[in-house]
């Protein structure tokens, strides 16, 4: 595990810059954190700004953490061809919860403490209908 960390962003269209805007609201400026929006122009090419990014690295300085939005989508695949050939983290069906603490967690992240992360119920997809059911005793909301 590194002292720093590297977290980059990639989704279809402008979703990172979604998530971008709104953790600058919630925890500020990140001064190791990039967006990738794939598929945004008709001369879009993902391997040429995947190689970009994995060239650019300092590996030996820095962990690298990828942070996509859907797993078998062509924005996580395309990553996954990489993962042979660079050391690298990749973490798909990202949500806001997990990328707040992605970034407030401080130095780098190592796969135990990022299998940590992803298992965390606090990050989870939540169905609050039933949460408050089950808190409160609600039968109709």
């Amino acid at each position: 595990m590194k002292e720093e960390k590297q977290i980059i962003i990639a989704t279809h269209g402008e979703l990172a810059k979604g998530f971008q805007s709104a953790l600058k609201v919630i925890v500020g400026e990140f001064k190791n954190l990039r967006v990738v929006s794939c598929y945004t122009t008709s001369d879009f090419d993902l391997d040429e700004v995947i190689e970009d990014i994995m060239i650019k690295h300092p590996f030996d300085k820095e962990d690298l953490i990828v942070c996509t939005d859907m797993i078998g989508g062509s924005v996580n695949n395309g990553f996954v061809k990489y993962l042979e050939k660079y050391s690298f983290h990749l973490v798909t069906n990202i949500n806001l919860a997990f990328l707040v603490d992605l970034l407030l967690t401080p130095g780098g992240v190592d796969e135990l403490r990022l299998i940590s992360k992803v298992s965390d119920e606090f990050v989870s997809v939540k169905y609050v209908n039933q949460c408050m059911k089950d808190l409160q005793g609600y039968d109709d909301l």
